[in-house]
């Protein structure tokens, strides 16, 4: 990205309870922004989360001294309401704010057990020294806890106070409380939604936006859709590190501090693409797109097909594979249709997943031969989570059959639930060996990833999907090295998420480039190739354009 500096908000350092770290040293997490061109980070240690706040907090002091890092990696204190009480600890957090050294604090009342409301007579004693406070709000903030956000903004002007991991449920909470508090700001961590930083920086400004990175397992997610956002050079410096120097108070580097390890891999795709510019030398398929407009909360100003391959060109996806919302949230023949109408304008760009509902099978089965021998539908797109519909009813039946005979793909949502968990899937995919099964998101959570796994693992027909995958911390490409990178497919859950947050995840993994291509376009070309010929015997080897 053509930006003199990146800034990261939301860095972690140590052992905990919860889960594996990714970073157990100072030096592992230096590691880590070198290896992603991120010269500084506020940092908090896990222990202060998930031992106690005084101890973790000294502890990341000590750590940070000792690996001689202190240029890097900024202190941010774990805080609960229960430091007020503790002997010592205000008039250590007192002296620490004081020192000049730490600048911000950290809430994290999800896992610390507490209402936030409860923080406040802490953070009065605190107040005068203006710091900023870091909520850890996570995928679902408590409602509660946003109305106490607010109520704490109000009450102290003088705090700033910035939400961080937040992804897109509950989003709209977010905003109101942003439009109702001038000293809320946001972090882009988790933020992979179309377009988020252009709606936020038209609604509150680019200066309520700060820089960061997700889990280690997001890698360059928020560095390639800050890069290709479509705003200026100018906003985009305020946002990677001119904003939070701003609030902390710090100078601006003069030089970079990262070592660049990054370049000691093959990877001119994600060197190009992590500077804004688009991949027109390779072929890239999106073989998970929905159009518009999305219900359950997700918010977009813009969702026709137009809009996307707008999109798409601006990035260098040459073609997409979508699944009508219409025909996916109302009656599965006219919304089918209706998807199929709206996409002839884009037909060199755009092919089809056709949507199965099984509480319309009546209605659409009977058409299956007309919707699949004409050149816009590939496939199947199945939501049984969405549906409540447990993938294992019989009234999918007629896609197993259908799919099967004609060496079909099925894109399916899957996550470890009890409707599409992987696992489910274990007779059905061995019983209809023909049909091609792919996994979207490939099986969601840390469950669900596993059973995924084993699944592409023991059966030809089985391909892991990539987009969703971060709401794991198992790395993506360890999965893709148990199951062979050859049975991994790109998608990126368009029009709802961010093509360059999923594609800048995807590119910037710790992988040669090479091994990472045939997931662009190969292998879903592949699934697609056997279903073509039979349909379409005398037209190019698959519906869609390939350049």
């Amino acid at each position: 990205m053509n930006v003199s500096s990146l800034f990261n908000v939301n860095g972690s350092i140590g052992y905990g309870a919860y889960e594996t770290p990714d970073y157990p040293t100072a030096n592992n997490f230096i590691k880590h922004l070198d290896y992603l061109n991120i010269d500084r980070s506020l940092v908090w240690h896990i222990e202060a989360r998930d031992l106690n706040p005084t101890s973790g907090n000294k502890r990341l002091l000590k750590e940070i001294s000792e690996a001689n890092v202190q240029e890097r990696l900024y202190p941010a204190f774990v805080i609960t309401p229960a430091c007020y009480f503790e002997y010592g600890t205000v008039a250590f957090l007192r002296e620490s704010l004081a020192s000049d050294r730490v600048k911000a604090l950290r809430i994290m009342p999800s896992i610390s057990r507490f209402p936030i409301r409860q923080i406040e007579r802490l953070l009065f004693e605190l107040a005068e020294f203006s710091p900023v406070v870091l909520w850890d709000c996570g995928a679902f903030p408590d409602e509660n806890d946003v109305r106490d956000i607010a109520y704490l903004a109000q009450k102290m002007p003088q705090i700033n106070f910035a939400l961080t991991q937040k992804m897109w449920p509950d989003f709209g909470s977010i905003l109101d409380l942003m439009w109702r508090c001038t000293n809320v700001y946001i972090d882009i961590s988790w933020l992979h939604m179309r377009d988020t930083i252009e709606l936020l920086a038209d609604e509150f400004g680019v200066e309520r936006i700060l820089f960061g990175i997700g889990g280690k397992a997001h890698y360059g997610a928020a560095i390639a859709m800050l890069a290709h956002a479509q705003i200026t050079g100018e906003q985009r410096e305020l946002i990677s590190h001119g904003n939070i120097e701003r609030l902390l108070k710090l100078p601006p580097l003069t030089g970079k501090l990262t070592e660049k390890c990054g370049n000691k891999l093959n990877k001119p795709l994600w060197n190009k693409f992590q500077n804004g510019e688009p991949l027109n030398e390779v072929n890239i398929i999106d073989a998970h797109g929905h159009d518009g407009p999305h219900p359950l909360g997700w918010i977009h100003r813009e969702c026709t097909i137009g809009g996307i391959v707008r999109q798409m060109d601006r990035l260098g996806i040459n073609n997409l594979i979508l699944s009508g919302s219409s025909a996916l949230f109302g009656d599965s023949l006219e919304g089918n249709l209706k998807l199929e109408e709206k996409a002839q304008p884009y037909k060199d760009k755009i092919a089809g997943y056709l949507a199965f509902n099984p509480r319309y099978a009546g209605k659409i089965s009977p058409f299956f031969d007309d919707f699949f021998k004409r050149d816009f539908f590939i496939g199947f797109k199945l939501l049984p989570s969405y549906w409540k519909i447990p993938v294992t009813d019989s009234g999918y039946s007629p896609v197993w059959e259908y799919a099967n005979s004609h060496h079909l793909p099925i894109l399916l949502h899957t996550w470890d639930d009890r409707y599409n968990s992987p696992a489910m899937l274990t007779e059905i995919v061995k019983q209809y060996p023909d049909a091609i099964f792919l996994l979207g998101h490939s099986g969601g959570g840390t469950t669900g990833r596993l059973e995924a796994e084993k699944l592409v693992q023991d059966n030809d027909n089985v391909y892991l999907e990539f987009c969703g995958t971060f709401t794991t911390p198992v790395p993506f490409e360890d999965s893709a090295e148990k199951v062979g990178w050859d049975k991994v497919v790109f998608g990126s859950d368009t029009n709802a998420h961010s093509i360059s947050w999923e594609l800048g995840r995807y590119l910037s993994m710790p992988v040669p480039d090479d091994v990472l291509l045939p997931g662009l376009a190969e292998n879903i070309l592949n699934v697609m190739a056997a279903a073509n010929g039979e349909f379409h015997p005398d037209a190019p080897s698959i519906p869609i354009t390939i350049l």
